[in-house]
């Protein structure tokens, strides 16, 4: 979101209610997004929920003091984990990768990784695919991306290790894997200051 820009700009934009732009990235209404907050947009032209894009956002913006220090906040999403070495958070290709990618075959379990409630979950962001995005406490939320299929509904309360989706290739995925981000204030993070370690066995 651009400095001096209004939820009622981008939804006028765009051309979808501002009470839809709200409640998709988890505002409450009236409320103001602040310059550098990542924004997702629904599309006018397709079903509620369905296409999307995404607004710029500041890279070098400041963590909140709420998601600083070492304590682990979320399990991993995965019950065994292979991380992609060429695929971390960061950039790639010349482009923001904000999340990290976990392969495993299509049908795999996914679990919430903290108790939360889903913020959204459809097929609406464009390249992610089935995505479910649970929002936690402390303006965190986590991001399941490219699901094959999803198995909660938007505003259901999650606990940590509920199943939440089945891993698939859908959206922009050259291969069967899980997306996964961590976000404070919609400021994409690197998921594994906030992870455990690897867990035994998985590489």
């Amino acid at each position: 979101m651009a400095a001096g820009e209004s939820l009622d700009d981008i939804a006028r934009h765009a051309g979808v209610p501002v009470e839809d732009l709200a409640e998709i990235n988890g505002l409450a209404p009236g409320e103001r997004a602040l310059p550098g907050r990542l924004i997702f947009v629904l599309d006018a032209t397709a079903p509620r929920s369905s296409a999307a894009t995404e607004q710029a956002l500041a890279p070098d913006a400041p963590m909140p003091p709420t998601a600083m220090g070492t304590v682990t906040r979320f399990r991993w999403p995965l019950a065994t984990v292979r991380i992609v070495i060429g695929s971390p958070f960061g950039t790639r290709d010349g482009k923001p990768h904000e999340g990290i990618d976990l392969p495993a075959p299509v049908g795999t379990p996914v679990f919430a990784a903290a108790d939360g409630h889903v913020a959204y979950a459809g097929n609406g962001i464009r390249g992610y695919g089935n995505m479910v995005v649970i929002k936690h406490p402390g303006d965190l939320l986590t991001v399941y991306a490219h699901n094959s299929l999803l198995m909660v509904a938007q505003g259901q309360p999650v606990r940590a290790g509920d199943r939440i989706a089945l891993v698939g290739q859908s959206g922009r995925a050259t291969g069967p894997h899980l997306h996964f981000e961590v976000r404070t204030g919609q400021i994409p993070r690197n998921p594994m200051t906030f992870l455990p370690d690897v867990p035994r066995g998985s590489t």
